[in-house]
């Protein structure tokens, strides 16, 4: 701390207006308490204050290897704002448009902004009650998410009463980490719980290998493909593309190997993972120079499979020697989309 950041951050807690709003409630398991909204200039912005659950990251941290890296993305996302996912606050018969908006623990700055804005809150009358689960817990267990509107305002609209928000669309995963052998040509029925308690069956149609540098070859090759492309970027820099997906490719899955392919169907609307187990659990070793990454998805010609569900696809990336039919995998996760849906705050 010095006084030049000192004398920033009392500049961003100087406002033109100020209306408290302290409604309480509960999204996605975890508390929050909308504070207020300010005004400066023509611009309004809405504070949140939420509670921040790290009890995870004990766990997900302790090892460097896949199996943790993909945990903790899981995690993070179960643990993301609600609050950043709102598209428009509608109050009454008006409509608000969210321009931005941006979250993190209090404790990241010190406390000091957060301290100013508590500051000028109870200035204009805003207090915690005495029974809130805020009230006597260390403000480190506390993030603050503050959310922009699109409109420029010359004075702070009244909001009392209800407060109904439209909220994006938003990803949901959960790990299952479900062993299963895969092997070339067999099916399989997987049962498994979903983190809601749900039911659900997975069965895997088939299973293939796949020569990753014979079918990108392939596609560069393809008249339409090219044909396509054209329309948006000249001959070099398909080319260029050409060369650096294939610079990417030798990283991740050397000339001469193949990945793992297989077909499945679901009774619930969810995408699946499968990984190799061996490198689920291996210890991850920084590699030297620029990182790259390359996602393989794979599509099946048909839409339905043979027990009258979705037929989807997931691509094992790990690269094999050619005459791998089998592998120890896992189920490793779920992904399914929350769609958009107005919501009310209490």
């Amino acid at each position: 701390m010095n006084f030049a950041f000192f004398d920033i951050v009392y500049s961003n807690a100087t406002f033109d207006e100020i209306q408290v709003i302290g409604k309480e409630g509960e999204k996605n398991g975890r508390p929050y308490h909308i504070i207020g909204m300010t005004r400066k200039e023509k611009k309004a912005t809405v504070y949140v204050l939420e509670w921040l659950d790290t009890s995870w990251q004990e766990e997900v941290f302790q090892t460097k290897t896949p199996r943790a890296s993909l945990k903790r993305g899981i995690e993070e996302q179960k643990n993301s704002s609600f609050f950043l996912h709102i598209r428009e606050f509608l109050i009454g018969e008006k409509r608000y448009e969210v321009a931005g908006g941006s979250s993190g623990p209090i404790k990241s700055n010190d406390y000091c902004e957060a301290f100013l804005l508590f500051l000028r809150m109870r200035e204009a009358g805003w207090s915690i009650p005495t029974d809130s689960v805020f009230y006597e817990t260390g403000w480190d267990c506390f993030s603050i998410t503050s959310i922009e509107l699109r409109e420029e305002l010359d004075c702070l609209p009244e909001w009392s009463g209800e407060i109904q928000v439209l909220a994006d669309s938003m990803p949901e995963s959960g790990a299952i980490e479900l062993p299963v052998c895969l092997e070339c040509g067999k099916t399989e029925e997987l049962a498994f719980v979903l983190e809601d308690g749900t039911l659900a069956n997975c069965y895997i149609n088939n299973v293939y290998a796949m020569d990753v540098w014979a079918e990108e070859e392939k596609r560069f090759s393809d008249p339409v493909y090219r044909e396509r492309m054209l329309q948006h970027v000249s001959e070099a820099e398909l080319e260029q593309m050409k060369e650096h997906l294939f610079a990417t490719l030798a990283e991740h899955c050397p000339k001469g190997k193949q990945y793992m392919v297989l077909e499945y169907e679901c009774t619930e609307n969810i995408s699946l993972a499968f990984y190799d187990k061996e490198y689920l659990d291996c210890i991850e070793i920084p590699k030297e120079g620029s990182a790259s990454a390359f996602l393989m998805r794979v599509k099946p010609d048909k839409e339905i499979g043979s027990h009258g569900l979705k037929l989807r696809g997931c691509v094992v990336q790990k690269p094999l020697d050619a005459d791998t039919k089998t592998i120890e995998a896992e189920l490793f996760s779920y992904s399914k989309m929350i769609q958009k849906k107005v919501d009310t705050l209490s």
